[in-house]
């Protein structure tokens, strides 16, 4: 009896739940990533506008230009009185200062969207590519989110559309902000996991259920090429692009499949560190080496710099990796405090170019500076938006370079 009373207030309470969520009247929109996007705009309009320029102002019905998801939830309230049916969306990219990189979208019946979502949507799909040794995981916002929970699981969970935590979790973090979250621990075991995401109000009630599980396939053997560095190796570019899209990971470009060993924020040194745990289990035949960008422009000097570089190298040799190390590319220093509010090390370019000359002596390099440097020694815009991580035409370039070099030294 006991058991039943619990199983019908289970089913009550997720009722009384999705039904709270179908009151909160939301639509969701969707679109294509557009290439090198910062943010996108939206127009809603009466009519469905096919060439690529605005919406005459008379039959635009809502614009809004800073959305950072190829996606955004919206109030219903706002087309109140109106025929969703008769309503057209679409979305065009922006730079960091609003201008458009990109054409509009083509235009779409707002009726035909989701209305009321249930479940958050995934937009970390990992089905690309392997799994990063550190995924993120990201998805479009939640229209009322004050916070997100997120789960891995090392099997299925068992609790589809509903809110209970699975008895398979693994791991678990909430977080008050966002669209994504980079996963501050490795998934260094091979097996199969699955991650999903639950948003919640301001009261600390579930906003509708869990995205639904996506899946998380992680092999330890098999992998001939490893990279392994700081961000410009995990991934993520033009500003607000996380990891979790592969154009964005230069190991995308190669010819073979990559295990992605990178790290966001890591110096030298905490690569060095984490080679043992991190490399080691995976057993590359060859692994590319990007890394001190965040030392340098910190004031790191170029010397303890080449010094953890000269250490991963033997680390390398002891354990039969062929080391092939990437030059490091130029920043920015002025999109760079723009953009995160961080100062770089006024003698950060003689200290990079005493790093290069270190790498350039190397047996295996790959200069990956002299085709993304400008005549003041600097990254450019158009490589780079935040003056640090190359976007996916910077990242094309450092695939082509190493694709290069892999063929001229008949590498596999």
């Amino acid at each position: 009896m006991q058991l039943k009373k619990t199983i019908v207030f289970t089913a009550l309470f997720t009722f009384l739940t999705l039904f709270a969520c179908a009151q909160t009247g939301r639509i969701e929109l969707a679109w294509s990533n557009a290439e090198d996007a910062v943010m996108y705009e939206l127009e809603i309009a009466t009519v469905a506008v096919n060439k690529d320029i605005p919406a005459r102002e008379k039959h635009v019905v809502y614009t809004r230009s800073n959305i950072y998801t190829p996606g955004v939830q919206l109030p219903l309230s706002l087309f109140e009185g109106q025929d969703l049916k008769k309503l057209y969306f679409r979305a065009r990219p922006l730079d960091l200062d609003e201008n458009p990189v990109g054409p509009f979208s083509q235009p779409a019946v707002l009726g035909d969207m989701t209305l009321n979502p249930l479940k958050p949507t995934p937009t970390a799909l990992y089905n690309d590519r392997p799994v990063p040794l550190y995924p993120v995981y990201s998805w479009i916002p939640v229209k009322g989110a004050a916070k997100y929970e997120v789960e891995v699981t090392d099997q299925v969970p068992e609790s589809p559309n509903g809110i209970k935590p699975s008895k398979h979790r693994i791991r678990s973090y909430a977080l008050t902000q966002g669209f994504d979250f980079y996963d501050p621990e490795p998934l260094l075991k091979e097996g199969i996991y699955y991650w999903r995401v639950l948003a919640y109000d301001k009261d600390n009630r579930p906003i509708g259920v869990y995205s639904d599980p996506v899946l998380l396939e992680v092999k330890t053997e098999g992998y001939d090429w490893a990279t392994f560095g700081d961000s410009i190796t995990h991934g993520g570019g033009a500003i607000s692009n996380p990891p979790s899209d592969g154009r964005f990971d230069y190991s995308t470009y190669l010819p073979y499949e990559v295990k992605n060993l990178g790290k966001s924020g890591d110096t030298a040194e905490a690569l060095e560190n984490r080679f043992d745990q991190e490399v080691l289990p995976f057993k590359p035949k060859y692994l590319l080496i990007l890394g001190g960008s965040n030392s340098i422009r910190g004031g790191t000097s170029a010397e303890d710099v080449v010094q953890s570089l000269a250490a991963i190298k033997q680390k390398c040799r002891e354990n039969n990796i062929r080391p092939i190390f990437l030059t490091l590319p130029p920043v920015n220093p002025e999109r760079i405090q723009r953009v995160f509010n961080e100062g770089t090390a006024p003698n950060w370019q003689t200290e990079l170019l005493k790093v290069n000359a270190f790498i350039k002596q190397q047996p295996d390099y790959v200069d990956i500076y002299s085709p993304v440097v400008d005549e003041q020694g600097l990254l450019p815009v158009k490589y780079a938006q935040d003056g640090l991580h190359l976007d996916i035409s910077g990242k094309r370039i450092i695939g082509q370079k190493v694709s290069d070099y892999i063929k001229k030294h008949s590498l596999s």
